[in-house]
């Protein structure tokens, strides 16, 4: 299964109305999605788990193609967390 499609099983698990929604990378999790903080927790914990990563620092993530970058920025080893809470 590719990141995506994981990422859309996450969310159809945490908020099942997006079962239907198009997703693209540009998908904005807040705006098209309409996760709450609530949902968007969950989502986060719930990727975590699912890829193995932990979200460190403040990453700026937006939407789906910022969870697909990091997730490959992560594995890649190249997501390191600095003493200012910031990652690169």
């Amino acid at each position: 299964m590719s990141i995506p499609e994981e990422l859309k099983a996450i969310l159809t698990t945490i908020s099942p109305e997006t079962a239907n929604m198009p997703l693209t990378e540009d998908t904005v999790l807040t705006d098209d999605l309409g996760l709450d903080n609530m949902s968007l927790l969950l989502f986060a914990v719930s990727v975590e788990d699912n890829f193995d990563i932990r979200f460190v620092g403040s990453p700026e993530i937006h939407t789906l193609g910022d969870i697909i970058n990091y997730i490959k920025n992560y594995s890649k080893g190249l997501v390191i967390e600095h003493e200012n809470g910031t990652y690169t």
